[in-house]
């Protein structure tokens, strides 16, 4: 066990520039081998990292073998170049403010923001919020998306609310009219879906220029929602038929937008994302590859007006096991079956940063990931690791007892244990814990079996032994909260259920959005304080 112990402490130092990590060595001990009693194992860790730790890097070297090519080394991953660049690189976030920001935006954003800084460009964060039907914005979406942003790093050079643009829209779109690129239609639905099929033009296609803007006026004004279409001219021998004469405005008769109730001809995503990008001199796109279609119609809009294109680069979708869509988590939300946008059970940046999730391990996730076109299946371990290395290194140790269960150990001296808050920081602070004979553990404390309560004393059958740790007696350790000195503690588990117990009362002197690692337990963050109690929130393992 120790042969092993001291290799992958080694091996751990020779990674981190001579200095081993106490939680990474015990995570992969603790992978590698079965172990029954961990606390003991963990201390036994502890004494080899130090030892190893004292070591210079060369000496650490000869004693792994001379092998380094064993270690396995950081993934430095480089931004890429772009193409096509000449001048300022400007390029834009848009999101859909109907839902906050989850996962896959947030890739979406890190990417425009590493590119635009590699070329010292501009990144402007646009609202595409141009849908009061079906993918109603949120008014409170707005504000947290630019939140998230800030909490990432992401400071955008310019915001743009598309919905406060559509007198923009509509002097482009009656231009496209008089130039006979776009017309209003007025067929059947299904009838247009055949005739487009069949890459044939229906009967509103070639009416003159008089007749289609005075049925344009009449979107505003005379027709009803669902009567009337405008739509892009394209060329309907495309063999796409969903580029054929794509439509570019709807009539919406009762608007759910929660900054516009009045307007009643609203932009398609297409239209309004071609003439924006137009306008902001948007030089490249990051688009996800399902969206490829954008390009092809949207193309029709800047060959029309002779405009140059932007370049842009297509991202496979990033799947993040056993994590939720936006459409689910709207649905679920409705039938009150999520406690909110930040329930640990979604993948929502507002959920990461409830959990205590820092922003430079996403950003590290997310860089590590890439930015190719091919989906990306991950494991939320992934992300957990980068987290655990940056916290590990802040997060206080404490003791919390889930599920207790009181015990006395009779004979037990009052004392006054100090005990220090993180045990890489021998200078560091420490917390005084006070004891007297009660005490709540969650082990099962059985009959003739010798037991050590962590950084206190032996005892046996309920019985005061002794102070000192004896290594020859073979001791099963146990964490405990003093009775006389524990506050409650409901933590909120990443599958939203709730743990209870007891913590020591030292924890009540930390403040909301502290993060520290309660023993044995996992890393979890202060979420809230009562007087009655204290809430955290479970980050990890």
């Amino acid at each position: 066990m120790r042969e092993e112990i001291l290799k992958a402490a080694l091996e751990n130092a020779i990674k981190y520039n001579g200095k081993a990590i106490v939680n990474t060595v015990a995570a992969k001990v603790f992978s590698q081998l079965k172990v029954d009693d961990k606390a003991t194992i963990f201390r036994e860790i502890n004494e080899v990292v130090n030892y190893v730790n004292s070591l210079d890097l060369e000496k650490q070297k000869e004693m792994f073998g001379g092998d380094v090519k064993k270690v396995k080394k950081e993934k430095v991953r480089v931004i890429p170049d772009l193409e096509n660049v000449s001048g300022k690189v400007v390029m834009r976030f848009a999101p859909n403010p109907n839902g906050h920001l989850h996962f896959g935006h947030f890739r979406q954003a890190l990417w425009n923001w590493f590119l635009v800084e590699k070329y010292n460009g501009e990144f402007i964060l646009r609202y595409d919020d141009t849908d009061p039907k079906i993918k109603v914005p949120l008014k409170e979406a707005y504000k947290s998306i630019a939140d998230d942003l800030k909490w990432i790093g992401i400071k955008p050079h310019k915001t743009v609310i598309q919905s406060k643009r559509l007198n923009e829209y509509y002097k482009l779109a009656k231009r496209l009219i008089y130039m006979e690129k776009a017309y209003v239609c007025t067929c059947d639905s299904e009838e247009w879906r055949k005739l487009v099929v069949k890459k044939k033009a229906c009967p509103c296609r070639d009416l003159d220029v008089d007749t289609q803007n005075q049925r344009w006026e009449m979107m505003f004004k005379k027709y009803k929602e669902g009567e009337a279409v405008y739509r892009v001219k394209t060329d309907l021998e495309n063999p796409d038929p969903a580029v054929r004469d794509w439509p570019g405005f709807r009539i919406i008769q009762k608007s759910k937008h929660p900054l516009d109730k009045k307007s009643r001809v609203w932009p398609l995503l297409n239209f309004a994302s071609a003439i924006d990008d137009k306008e902001f001199n948007v030089t490249h796109i990051v688009r996800g590859i399902d969206l490829r279609i954008s390009d092809d119609r949207q193309g029709y809009i800047y060959k029309y007006f002779g405009w140059k294109y932007p370049t842009t680069i297509y991202q496979g979708k990033l799947i993040l096991k056993g994590t939720k869509s936006k459409t689910e988590i709207k649905e679920k939300l409705a039938a009150g079956e999520l406690d909110g946008w930040d329930d640990p059970r979604l993948s929502t940046v507002m959920a990461f940063r409830k959990r205590g999730f820092k922003p430079e391990a996403l950003i590290q996730f997310i860089k590590d990931l890439g930015i190719g076109k091919n989906d990306v299946q991950v494991s939320i371990e992934n992300l957990n690791s980068l987290n655990r290395d940056i916290i590990d290194k802040e997060a206080g140790r404490y003791f919390f007892v889930k599920d207790p269960k009181k015990i006395k150990i009779n004979g037990a001296p009052k004392l006054k244990t100090k005990i220090l808050i993180h045990p890489d920081n021998p200078d560091g602070s420490a917390r005084i814990l006070s004891t007297n004979e009660e005490f709540y553990v969650s082990d099962e404390i059985k009959k003739g079996q010798d037991y050590r309560l962590i950084h206190l004393f032996n005892f046996k059958d309920n019985k005061f032994v002794s102070l000192d740790y004896d290594a020859s007696v073979k001791t099963t350790m146990v964490h405990w909260v003093s009775v006389k000195d524990c506050v409650k503690v409901e933590v909120i588990m990443d599958d939203a259920s709730a743990i209870k117990g007891f913590g020591e009362t030292a924890l009540r002197k930390l403040k909301v959005g502290s993060i520290v690692q309660f023993v044995r337990f996992g890393f979890c963050i202060l979420d809230e304080k009562k007087k009655d109690k204290l809430k955290f929130r479970f980050t990890h393992n």
